[in-house]
């Protein structure tokens, strides 16, 4: 049995990260300004992997290692990576949904607040010189049925916020079914029929008729899905882009069955690789006033991304204590 286990990070972390995954039974290696092609060379010389997403860890990249004992992700998402061919070749996967879950929390909060109070229609009137209260009269947050659609780290710490602000919390979560005292678990379907106000946190790479797959939860948020709300409603999705079809929520957005939406993600991040229907409906998203949109950054505080590294770093260690031990 190894004494020393040899690690990769080949992303750029928090400066803490010397001190969170400090261990002396573990040698890294910082290879943020690598090559691509340096580190698909080196990378059988390790043991284990630090990453956020540079690479898609699949079978093209799986095959150049077969030393591997683990690999760990600096975020909560796990898109880009084949859960089951690591699971096949027993290789550890190691993520810190913990370390930004108050940070999403705080941003989905904040959108929503800033869309049930018009803040950007109020913004760009008085930048025209334009004064109207009337048309800008806000709407309360407190006493709304919220509904939660995945009920995870940033679900239930959502709920429980909202629980305090004064709201009756629905959550629905396929898998989790475990109750607390800050939401009621219901069906899709009752959460369809009550809420007035919905947020969107699950993973895009979820398993679908018991397949793991990476789109598990593609267009999840479909034309369907809005149909069958009874209540005109506001939307939040601060969890992966491609989780909502966006034809779809600009429909609904038009017809006002949408009556606000708040998007930190979109279905396509790389602005600069937009197809024409991707620009056009870009566009008018920033044109509608009761649209706000983020650059994918809920997650992505001063404080989160030091978290994110002393989670991780925890989680490390504890597996190679483990590892060394057996």
């Amino acid at each position: 049995m190894k004494k020393i286990l040899k690690v990769l990070i080949i992303d750029k972390l928090h400066d803490s990260f010397e001190f969170h995954f400090s261990n002396n039974k573990i040698e890294y290696t910082y290879a943020f300004d690598w090559k691509d092609s340096k580190i698909i060379n080196q990378i059988q010389k390790f043991d284990g992997l630090i990453l956020r997403s540079r690479f898609a860890i699949d079978e093209n990249f799986l095959k150049h290692t077969d030393k591997l004992l683990f690999v760990a992700r600096v975020g909560s998402g796990t898109d880009g990576i084949d859960k089951k061919l690591l699971q096949q070749k027993n290789i550890k996967l190691l993520t810190a949904p913990e370390g930004n879950r108050n940070a999403v929390t705080e941003h989905t909060l904040g959108l929503i607040f800033s869309i049930l109070n018009n803040f950007k229609k109020s913004q760009n009137d008085l930048d025209n010189f334009e004064w109207n209260r009337e048309a800008n009269r806000g709407t309360e947050l407190t006493g709304k049925t919220v509904g939660i659609i995945g009920y995870g780290n940033v679900g239930r710490l959502l709920s429980k916020k909202l629980y305090y602000l004064g709201c009756k919390v629905l959550a629905y979560d396929k898998r989790n079914k475990k109750q607390d005292d800050f939401a009621k678990l219901v069906s899709l379907e009752e959460l369809q029929e009550k809420a007035q106000i919905v947020s969107i946190h699950i993973p895009l790479d979820d398993d679908i008729d018991g397949k793991e797959g990476e789109t598990g939860n593609f267009h999840f948020a479909n034309e369907i899905f809005f149909k069958k709300f009874k209540n005109s409603i506001f939307f939040f999705n601060t969890s992966r882009g491609e989780i909502v079809d966006t034809k779809a929520l600009l429909k609904y957005l038009k017809n006002g069955k949408i009556k606000g939406a708040g998007l930190d993600v979109l279905e396509n991040e790389k602005l600069s690789t937009f197809t024409d229907v991707q620009k056009e409906q870009f566009e008018q998203l920033v044109a509608m006033q009761n649209v706000v949109l983020t650059p994918h950054v809920a997650g992505w505080t001063f404080e989160s991304y030091e978290n994110l590294n002393k989670v991780l770093g925890q989680k490390i260690n504890e597996f190679v204590e483990d590892y060394l031990l057996h």
